[in-house]
């Protein structure tokens, strides 16, 4: 959560530095307007290259942390990780 409050923070303060630097260039005041829109139209832009350059994550459920992977995840009743001890129910 705190990382999303940070990405705000950073988008908030590098459009006020963008559109300011646009008013002291002499565009106008209404050139925050399209600085804005174009800071708008390359935040989909990021997302979709990092969508498609990003390590691709395993799927189903034979994938999934916790699932034995030597016997499947239909025949882990009752085993346990190698190297771990099954402890004895106290519900008993």
């Amino acid at each position: 959560m705190s990382s999303n409050v940070s990405a705000s923070n950073v988008g908030n303060a590098l459009g006020a530095w963008l559109g300011g630097l646009a008013i002291s260039a002499g565009l106008g005041y209404r050139a925050p307007l399209y600085v804005g829109s174009a800071v708008v139209a390359l935040g989909p832009a990021v997302m979709v290259v990092a969508a498609r350059t990003a390590p691709s994550r395993p799927a189903g459920p034979d994938q999934r942390a916790g699932v034995d992977q030597e016997a499947g995840p239909d025949q882990t009743a009752g085993r346990t990780r190698p190297g771990r001890e099954r402890r004895p129910s106290t519900s008993e």
